[in-house]
């Protein structure tokens, strides 16, 4: 049990606690909130053009990881 507490920790975006996402961005941690549609850096949001950028990462990723199942 603790092996797979371990791999969920090493994946880009798959924790969710209170809506928000835990993604990895150029090595950099951030909370995605989709609902709200905002980036999160240390609970400070993140500029508008970054947003977009690493919301569009974020999407990719969701598109690519359902194309896999």
């Amino acid at each position: 049990m603790k092996t797979k507490g371990r791999q969920a920790r090493k994946s880009t975006a798959k924790k969710q606690h209170n809506g928000m996402i835990d993604f990895s961005f150029a090595n950099i941690s951030y909370q995605i909130d989709p609902a709200r549609r905002k980036v999160y850096h240390r609970w400070l949001e993140v500029e508008t053009a970054k947003t977009c950028l690493i919301m569009g990462a974020w999407n990719q990723s969701q598109v690519m990881a359902k194309r896999a199942v």
